[in-house]
């Protein structure tokens, strides 16, 4: 009963202002936005959800992230996260979130969450249109923010596969991502969730990237001609050495009539911004090989 009070508590306050979108596409949102980590945009990750790519061996970065939460007694709410991220491998990269629900006059609320996260590469194509694909898992502590205890953990399972597209090489590259996802508690698995990215970048320096959430995909004949009112995300960054600075739009609804087939549910789209937000994110990347002494 406190594991679904403290979620529910977290979603009624994130979703006050969007009441009116669609509410299983905006739940599926908002929750990847409170346990995902702070992605660097583009490159280990589209916006909110991840790629295959980790960010590399004896790498870390330290994000910070903020978006407009809702209106409560008066007062803006703003969602803020700060991840540290570390490469243990080429392979593998390890993260911590910590969450923390704050007044616009930038007073704490009593709402904080820490997330672990963990991310393993299983198949490395390289710069190829074969995908790359990973698996990982954000683990969400429901008590006291500790993870001392299975059963007071919420995980979040997922499969996720990355095309990598240069188009100029070393100049312009596309990157399509497509990712797999459920939730776990009490050893009992949800319904599986399905996003979709893509992101290009310009010289390593300019991005940009959007990504779809919530597709309702018919998995006995793998159909999504039916999906509609997928939540959008877009957005933008620049980086310049260690440091890249990135502005988002979130919660675009996209809505669309039934089609024939996918030309027509993508052709018949609009896009409704009445809900969208903004967010920003910055992220330092320091290389750990900065600080080990040379062998030479």
């Amino acid at each position: 009963m406190f594991k679904k009070l403290l979620i529910g508590l977290i979603l009624v306050l994130l979703c006050f202002s969007t009441l009116f979108a669609s509410d299983e596409a905006l739940e599926f949102a908002l929750f990847k936005r409170t346990v995902a980590p702070v992605m660097k945009w583009g490159e280990n990750g589209v916006l909110t959800i991840p790629k295959a790519s980790p960010i590399g061996r004896l790498k870390t970065y330290v994000g910070i992230f903020g978006q407009q939460a809702g209106y409560l007694n008066g007062l803006n709410l703003y969602l803020t996260s700060a991840t540290v991220m570390v490469g243990s491998s080429a392979d593998v990269e390890l993260g911590y979130t910590r969450r923390q629900l704050i007044w616009e006059d930038f007073y704490f609320t009593d709402m904080a969450m820490d997330t672990i996260h963990l991310k393993t590469r299983v198949l490395d194509f390289g710069k190829d249109v074969m995908p790359s694909v990973s698996v990982g898992m954000n683990g969400v502590s429901l008590v006291d923010n500790t993870f001392t205890n299975q059963n007071d953990i919420l995980f979040n399972p997922y499969v996720v596969a990355t095309s990598y597209i240069e188009i100029l090489p070393n100049i312009l590259e596309l990157d399509i991502t497509v990712m797999a996802e459920t939730i776990m508690s009490d050893g009992k698995f949800g319904i599986p969730q399905f996003s979709l990215g893509a992101d290009a970048h310009l010289f390593n320096m300019f991005y940009v990237f959007g990504e779809m959430q919530g597709l309702q995909v018919d998995l006995a004949n793998f159909d999504i001609t039916k999906s509609t009112n997928e939540m959008v995300n877009i957005g933008a960054k620049v980086k310049i050495g260690w440091v890249s600075v990135g502005l988002g739009m979130f919660n675009i609804v996209r809505d669309t009539t039934e089609g024939e087939d996918i030309i027509d549910n993508i052709s018949s789209s609009t896009f409704n911004i009445e809900s969208a937000k903004y967010m920003a994110s910055v992220v330092v990347e320091v290389p750990l090989t900065t600080f080990i002494p040379s062998e030479n």
